[in-house]
């Protein structure tokens, strides 16, 4: 799957684990309007959590406190 709005709709959780740009290179705010809950937990370290919190979502980072 290479499409992230089809792998977040009516998710719960984000569980980041990959590198890859299409994954990597999200829009936050957009993506938030697809799950159910906004969620992330970034496995990778490699998201910018404050970015993300901004858009709405709950953010943790394996590693980060």
């Amino acid at each position: 799957m290479g499409d992230p709005d089809a792998a977040v709709h009516d998710a719960d959780l984000l569980l980041h684990l990959t590198e890859w740009p299409e994954f990597s290179h999200v829009n936050p705010h957009r993506l938030a309007a697809q799950t159910v809950t906004p969620r992330l937990i970034d496995g990778r370290g490699t998201l910018n959590p404050v970015t993300w919190h901004d858009a709405g979502w709950t953010v943790r980072a394996i590693g980060c406190p």
